[in-house]
């Protein structure tokens, strides 16, 4: 079972209603993932999940992603994950190939920016939905060299934040397959490549 998500251009609030219509209509959920930091910090989303063959699963989202921009949504990104796990190597192909680790945590605004400080000594940055709003935040920590460079930093980023009195919640690991934009990452979470 392979995730994927298609990111959008920015949406004006008013185009919000039609994005979450269309979403229901292609069985897709409806996301606007706010980056802490970054060059594109507000990124609408689309997710879905589909069965069968890498290469079968990546024609599907680039067809489904011509469909969305017939309907009035431009998608400038095609990421494609699988659930994966701690020993997770990345798929031959480069800097599109790579895995992630994602971790939620609960963290009341005054306390942002300690948490944010903390995760970037191990190349771990936040992101939340913010469609859902809250204090809920997600931890991503990304490796594009060996799974135990990734695992290693992983370990002592969940400690460091066990010191401080926080708790990591819901976790998991990812293989990303296909990613079409990274740039758009930019200025957030940058590849680590520790071999």
């Amino acid at each position: 079972m392979y995730e994927i998500h298609l990111t959008t251009a920015p949406l004006a609030a008013s185009q919000w209603p039609a994005f979450d219509r269309y979403a229901a209509s292609i069985g897709a959920t409806p996301m606007a993932i706010e980056l802490a930091r970054g060059a594109h910090p507000l990124q609408p989303m689309l997710t879905l999940c589909r069965d069968g063959g890498v290469d079968e699963v990546i024609r599907f989202a680039q067809a489904l992603a011509a469909q969305a921009a017939q309907s009035g949504f431009a998608v400038v990104r095609c990421k494609i994950e699988q659930d994966a796990g701690a020993d997770a190597i990345a798929a031959p192909g480069g800097p599109h190939h790579y895995v992630e680790w994602h971790g939620r945590i609960v963290v009341p605004e005054p306390l942002r920016a300690q948490l944010a400080a903390l995760c970037a000594r191990f190349g771990g940055h936040l992101s939340n939905n913010a469609i859902r709003g809250g204090d809920i935040r997600y931890v991503t920590v990304r490796e594009t060299g060996e799974h135990i460079a990734l695992r290693r930093r992983v370990s002592a980023l969940v400690d460091a934040i066990g010191s401080q009195g926080w708790m990591i919640g819901k976790h998991r690991w990812e293989r990303v397959v296909f990613d079409s934009n990274l740039a758009l990452d930019h200025g957030w979470l940058e590849h680590h490549d520790d071999h």
